[in-house]
């Protein structure tokens, strides 16, 4: 079991460290708790602990005195909790031999895991020396602005592990779900990338990035097999690829507009990899957004065209880059709550509202693409409906599908036909039907298909198989599993109940 001292002067946060997870399950057992640096500096001779976790700012004896003092005494490798205005801090603390950083906005069991392990594990492979900074704690100073250009000590650690002159830099947004560890990262990349020489990390932001040595040979076609398998492997976040650079010390810009790239998949239907030599931001002025038509339609209650109006111009921005994303993204949030605000002078049903509201904006946080956001707004606006629309207006919605159920049951027809013959969004007629009736579109057609199929049933003398054909069901099969659930009996038994009941009247 690795031995944690833990110094924060704040009682509240200590305490939050300690139940943030099963410490002993982890592999970790918390010894101490100290106020200060006076106070975890008699611990850590006391107890000797494997590893420390101190904030930076304290009473008695600040952080960065105490990482000083423990240098003196060969102590253990020590991890600074900071917040984003200690950056002088945090620097001299380094200067002093402190061996990462985390920022306390940033917490969490994922994070503090892998940081624990990684530095212990550095420790462990260096013996009793100083514990060697590894790419991860180099790249998130130069990052967070705690070293200096022109980045001399991430360059001396760059020297051999990428010996090229020059580099491409990879930046994911999130890369939680396509990648398990901050290691898996690193060892993904370099499969995909087997030509190039390679460094990754996580970012104190939780992005992640690798660092791309170019081979001399062959460099474009290298590039491009790279991105095809990169292009196959991500799904679950959006990344983007730099052009390429010769020199360390603007790589935090570099960085920073790589990443602005990574935004612009919320603009794009299915496109999550972004190569700035590809693509172009344009300058061009966008077409209005026909705000006063939009909300007279609010206003009026005519959420439909509202929606269709909206719907038509988002039309017109997707898969461009005609709009800033971070633009597009509070278009989006400031619409839909103006929306609201309009309605609630009307509608009663504030409670409602909150919730659909509350769900939307759950929605939107995690959006990735434009259909992300498409769907959320289209469902939104569809429970907006059943909320706010009057009965009878309602009714010229549901009443369509009905009819069009009527005359096409027989057919293989799904939502999207029944969206397209009444000129709406799926989405939005998805929410809308189970929201104004109680049913999926499903249900509905499976009601109205063994409707016919008892009436043909009682009626002709026609076969089970010629029936479930008849009434849309390719596999007789199913269409059993699908009667006996409506209706409580096989196909069979209901037409000999049928007729006996004939029969004894």
């Amino acid at each position: 079991m690795r031995k944690l001292l833990i110094i924060d002067d704040e009682f509240i946060f200590r305490q939050g460290l300690r139940y943030m997870m099963d410490w002993e399950a982890c592999g970790y057992s918390i010894i101490g708790e100290a106020s200060n640096g006076q106070e975890g500096l008699e611990m850590c001779k006391r107890l000797r602990p494997d590893l420390i976790l101190c904030d930076v700012v304290m009473p008695v004896l600040n952080g960065v005195e105490f990482v000083r003092q423990v240098q003196l005494i060969k102590g253990p490798p020590v991890i600074m909790l900071s917040n984003f205005d200690e950056y002088d801090k945090v620097r001299k603390a380094f200067q002093y031999g402190a061996a990462d950083y985390i920022l306390k906005s940033q917490v969490s069991k994922e994070i503090l895991l892998s940081c624990l392990d990684r530095i212990l594990s550095s420790h462990s492979a260096n013996g009793a020396k100083e514990t060697e900074k590894t790419f991860g704690v180099l790249i998130r100073q130069v990052l967070d602005d705690y070293a200096k250009k022109p980045y001399n000590e991430l360059s001396d650690y760059l020297k051999n592990r990428i010996p090229s002159k020059q580099y491409f830099l990879l930046l994911l947004d999130s890369p939680r779900l396509d990648f398990q560890s901050e290691n898996h990262f690193q060892e993904e990349i370099e499969r995909m990338a087997p030509c190039f020489s390679v460094c990754a990390a996580y970012t104190t932001q939780q992005h992640a990035l690798a660092l791309l040595g170019c081979p001399e040979k062959n460099m474009h076609v290298q590039i491009k097999n790279f991105i095809n398998k990169l292009k196959k492997y991500i799904r679950h976040t959006s990344c983007a690829l730099s052009l390429p650079f010769n020199s360390l010390s603007n790589i935090r810009e570099i960085a920073e507009s790589t990443y602005e790239l990574t935004k612009y998949s919320i603009l794009y239907e299915d496109k999550l990899f972004f190569c700035q030599s590809e693509i172009e931001i344009s300058q061009n002025n966008t077409e209005s957004f026909p705000s006063e038509e939009y909300h007279s339609h609010i206003a009026a209650g005519q959420l439909a065209e509202a929606w269709n109006c909206l719907l038509s111009y988002m039309e017109t921005l997707k898969n461009t880059t005609t709009l800033n994303p971070d633009c597009f993204r509070k278009f989006t949030e400031h619409t839909f709550y103006t929306s609201l605000l309009e309605l609630r002078k009307t509608s009663k049903q504030t409670q409602e509202l909150s919730l659909i509201e509350l769900r939307f904006f759950k929605r939107l946080d995690s959006a990735l693409t434009f259909t992300h956001i498409r769907d959320a707004l289209a469902e939104a606006f569809g429970e907006l409906s059943s909320v706010c629309i009057k009965p009878r207006q309602e009714d010229l919605v549901i009443n369509g599908m009905k009819s069009y159920l009527e005359e096409n049951y027989s057919q293989q027809i799904t939502l999207y036909d029944v969206a397209a013959h009444l000129h709406m969004n799926y989405s939005y007629l998805s929410a809308y039907i189970s929201q104004n009736t109680g049913k999926h579109f499903s249900e509905h057609l499976n009601d109205t298909r063994i409707r016919h199929a008892k009436k043909m049933l009682t009626t002709t003398a026609r076969s089970i198989s010629y029936i479930s054909e008849a009434v849309g069901y390719t596999d007789q099969s199913y269409f059993g599993k699908i009667f006996k659930k409506y209706v409580g009996v096989t196909p069979l038994q209901y037409r000999h109940h049928s007729f006996t009941q004939m029969q004894e009247k």
